[in-house]
């Protein structure tokens, strides 16, 4: 499929919907599912995440989508606001916010198996290596990149 993932709004950028997504991160790896065949975009991987709903803010509906796709409650004051990139389908633009969440100890994961058929807390090599979602190699990139300048503070 082709697109285009910004990191700034482009000037005729027009989108028509909007996702928010969720780094996981346990152990110096992230969370990255593996989505069912009949799915959109089935057996690729990508982060929790998926569509806001009408009038849902993005950070409720990560909130929603951890909890609806693996069974895990987060903490909207331990989550935070990694960035916003900009998605360009052949016939969409559309927005993903998205978030991070740090566990101390290994977050229990219960699949939604309508959805994902796999988790798997991944190294930022290990996960370049997985057949990803449109747009989710740009996300990771940006996840890495606000990390390193988080660390370099």
């Amino acid at each position: 499929m082709q697109y285009s993932v910004f990191s700034q709004r482009p000037a005729d950028f027009s989108p028509s919907a909007e996702a928010s997504g969720c780094y996981i991160e346990w152990d110096g790896k992230v969370l990255f599912l593996r989505r069912c065949p009949h799915k959109y975009q089935g057996s690729f991987w990508g982060v929790p995440a998926g569509k806001l709903e009408r009038q849902e803010t993005p950070i409720e509906a990560v909130i929603r989508e951890v909890r609806e796709e693996i069974a895990l409650d987060i903490d909207n004051g331990t989550l935070e606001n990694i960035g916003i990139l900009y998605v360009r389908l052949p016939h969409q633009d559309y927005l993903f916010h998205m978030f991070r969440s740090v566990f101390i100890d290994e977050p229990s994961i219960e699949l939604h198996l309508e959805e994902n058929e796999e988790a798997r807390f991944v190294t930022y090599a290990e996960a370049i290596r997985l057949p990803l979602m449109v747009g989710a190699k740009e996300g990771l990139d940006h996840y890495q990149s606000w990390i390193c300048k988080k660390t370099a503070k």
